[in-house]
């Protein structure tokens, strides 16, 4: 093992030779400065010290001088610095250890203080090596977040081009679909499907947690409902299915809520189910209406498949699905956005196209949450029949 680096800094050459001799003796590689400016020019000479001893009271740059340089140096401030002071002087070592030095050590005139002077060096090793260690392991954390932060937002960007826009107009009917994640990556997931008959089926479902898991999981439930959009005619039917296949893949502690309707693009009807999920909202020119969902989860299999309802979307009305992240979200004060206050903002603009609702509802979030952030994934698909 290499000798560990010491420069020792002391103007007096008597002691500097003595206390050079003693530390050599101990196996140490030793280096020294005869004042406070060559002392530092010193340190910064490759390989650079481990450890530097300096004396106190020296001319031009005395030993809290040299401290104070050394500690603000990027390259010099993590090496112990330890202050070199003779009996008494209580006044120099507060100096000292206000200027940053680690330690200090009264010049040895005994055996005992020598041996209390290799102690003290000793333990300010061991300080430095695991300062050294820890800054290792921040440096490798920092990369390994830089990696994992690079990694989640290319992710992101993958979950967001995969989103479904919204279909192109085929009757009666018009669609508008805003997602905000909460993390780089959300557990919310929403799916289009052209079915025969001019009809539209749409399918919005919240997996419960956020992140990576709950963005995989999401990604399982859109691919095992496609399948189930053209096998069944039901929405409840539908539920049911994706309730028992997604049972055979979510972990423990993992289930979603799901909404699924199917809407006539010809005659505004729509059929529905839901599963745990907010109630669906219609706004219109004659009021407000909510489509209920049944109580419940998906992913434990315990869906009845029977259970649904139906609607119909007259000229200027609008329904809108959203997830919980919406009326969860919470102000400063951790007071709800709430369904009261959505409800609100949605009869305000009943009126307007599809996106300028969702541009209302964005706008409203925002100041509610203003200056932080939803805490949850968010989902809003606005399906409106506009008015004659």
């Amino acid at each position: 093992m290499a000798a560990r680096r010491i420069l020792l800094i002391e103007d007096s050459s008597t002691m500097r030779r003595m206390l050079g001799m003693m530390l050599k003796g101990e196996g140490y590689d030793v280096k020294t400065g005869v004042d406070g400016m060559d002392g530092l020019a010193k340190a910064r000479e490759e390989p650079r010290p481990e450890l530097i001893i300096t004396d106190f009271e020296m001319p031009e740059l005395d030993g809290a001088g040299v401290c104070r340089e050394v500690k603000k140096d990027k390259d010099l401030r993590t090496i112990p610095v330890i202050m070199l002071t003779t009996l008494g002087e209580v006044q120099n070592k507060i100096a000292g250890l206000e200027a940053g030095a680690d330690d200090y050590i009264q010049k040895p005139k005994s055996p005992d203080e020598v041996q209390e002077m290799f102690a003290r060096i000793r333990a300010a090793l061991r300080a430095a090596d695991l300062t050294a260690e820890v800054a290792e392991r921040n440096r490798q954390l920092e990369a390994a977040h830089k990696k994992l932060t690079f990694e989640l937002d290319l992710a992101r960007k993958v979950q967001f081009a995969l989103m479904p826009r919204p279909p192109k107009p085929r009757g009666v009917l018009q669609v508008a679909v805003r997602y905000t994640p909460a993390n780089q990556l959300g557990g919310d997931v929403y799916d289009f499907y052209r079915l025969e008959n001019d009809r539209l089926g749409i399918l919005v479902a919240d997996v419960s947690g956020h992140g990576v898991n709950s963005a995989m999981l999401s990604g399982m439930v859109k691919a095992l409902a496609a399948p189930l959009s053209i096998a069944v005619l039901e929405p409840g039917e539908l539920l049911a299915g994706l309730d028992v296949a997604t049972e055979q893949y979510f972990p423990e502690g993992y289930f979603c809520t799901g909404f699924y309707l199917i809407a006539d693009e010809s005659t505004g009807l729509v059929r529905y189910a839901g599963v745990g999920h907010p109630p669906a909202i219609v706004i219109g020119p004659h009021g407000t209406r909510t489509l209920q969902s049944n109580p419940g989860m998906l992913g434990i299999g315990m869906v009845d498949g029977t259970a649904g309802d139906s609607d119909r979307l007259e000229p200027g009305e609008s329904l809108i699905i959203y997830t919980d992240g919406l009326t969860d979200a919470m102000d400063p004060g951790d007071v709800l956005f709430g369904e009261d206050r959505l409800m609100t903002v949605l009869q305000s603009h009943h009126g307007a196209d599809p996106t300028e609702i969702l541009n209302r509802v964005d706008e409203a979030l925002n100041q509610h949450t203003s200056p932080g952030r939803p805490a949850d994934d968010i989902n809003i698909i606005v399906l409106q029949r506009p008015a004659r």
